[in-house]
């Protein structure tokens, strides 16, 4: 049992170490800074930040801030956030590998690509560097084979505590059960794809049915949709009330794609599926495929329509996010930063002309000259 969590473990950090290094380029950070506004600007400098992002949480979070510093749009942020999901390409790519390539030739070309980048002439290359986190790639490829071997000191363990009913025969007890511990560990454990690996492993070897590991992954989604919620209740009113039908749509999906895992459960059987390891393999992949797909084209299409709504109110900087901005010191906050200043410098030089114009002053509303003072006042607490 104690051997099977160790292998647990060391799968969830050889892939968070892999998406550190991934996320930690300069490639990454050049387009989080790169201008647009158009649609065609971002479109590829957004899609290529999903692949590189750690989390889908995590990328949210910053990409947020980037809007609430009004360095980016509204519309860009909903179509950069959208693509943050595709962070879960490499876990599916892990999985998808397990049993066909040997971990341990990933980790050999890592290392080769790692020692290149030690070479006088490549090491300054963003791209030698970004593929020496392979290694990690391919640790995570040996513990996952480490841990498939030793499952079967699990099973004896789920079979002397019982447990093993609890993952293998359908009720709505089991079902509930397994979904609230879900949603619970990630609402506060912020470590994405836990629940893939785990649920992985016991349906691959025929410890869990199949609903129990559609509820648990729709349960660890739920729990990072449900923290980013609460994590929105520290942003300005005008900033909440522009995502908060984003959560409820993907609360809604989450919901709607277990009650259609149910009805398709209910009216199919896998059979004899349970014994052929490559067969539920691919059962398993093309669920989760589904289900990511899914979430993918609802996140979208709820951001398509809120982005093509027309806003009638004045943009506000949020007073929250230089408390968030204090605390960190990644490169794409000191942009953030620096971005924050200069609007300060432009704010200040418009006022002054007013101030020297008095009859251009009257033309404009009170309550935007009052925003104004707001907005400075906010990013003077910066300092």
């Amino acid at each position: 049992m104690h051997i099977f969590i160790i292998n647990v473990f060391l799968i969830l950090w050889a892939l968070h170490q892999f998406n550190v290094l991934r996320s930690a380029s300069l490639m990454r950070t050049s387009r989080l800074e790169k201008p647009g506004v158009e649609l065609m600007d971002y479109f590829v400098p957004s899609i290529f930040l999903g692949f590189l992002a750690t989390s889908w949480r995590a990328e949210f979070i910053k990409q947020s801030q980037l809007w609430r510093s009004q360095v980016w749009d509204f519309r860009r942020f909903l179509f950069s956030s959208s693509q943050t999901l595709l962070s879960f390409f490499w876990l599916m790519l892990c999985l998808a590998l397990f049993l066909e390539v040997n971990g341990l030739l990933v980790v050999g070309l890592g290392l080769v690509l790692f020692m290149a980048g030690h070479v006088p002439r490549l090491k300054d290359s963003p791209i030698v560097t970004w593929l020496g986190a392979f290694i990690y790639f391919g640790l995570t490829l040996f513990f996952l084979g480490l841990a498939f071997q030793n499952s079967g000191l699990m099973m004896q363990y789920l079979l002397d505590s019982e447990i093993v009913f609890f993952f293998t025969i359908d009720s709505v007890v089991n079902w509930v059960g397994v979904f609230l511990i879900s949603t619970l560990i990630s609402f506060f454990v912020p470590v994405q794809g836990w629940s893939f690996v785990i649920s992985y492993l016991l349906y691959l070897n025929s410890q869990a049915s199949f609903l129990i590991f559609v509820f648990m992954v729709i349960g660890e989604l739920l729990g990072t949709a449900l923290s980013l919620m609460m994590y929105t209740r520290s942003w300005d009113v005008f900033y909440q009330k522009k995502t908060r039908g984003l959560f409820i749509s993907v609360i809604g999906y989450l919901i709607a794609f277990a009650a259609g895992a149910l009805a398709w459960r209910y009216f199919f059987s896998l059979g004899a599926s349970y014994n052929q390891l490559i067969l539920l393999k691919w059962i398993y992949l093309g669920t989760l495929f589904l289900l990511l797909a899914g979430l993918y084209v609802t996140i979208m299409t709820w951001g398509h329509f809120a982005a093509a709504k027309q806003d009638k109110e004045v943009v506000v900087s949020d007073a929250g996010l230089i408390r968030e901005l204090k605390t960190a010191s990644d490169a794409v906050t000191v942009f953030i930063v620096s971005q924050l200043k200069q609007r300060r410098e432009k704010l200040l030089g418009y006022k002054g002309d007013l101030d020297g114009d008095p009859e251009s002053r009257k033309k404009i509303p009170l309550f935007v000259l009052n925003q104004f003072e707001a907005e400075i006042k906010i990013i003077d607490s910066l300092k």
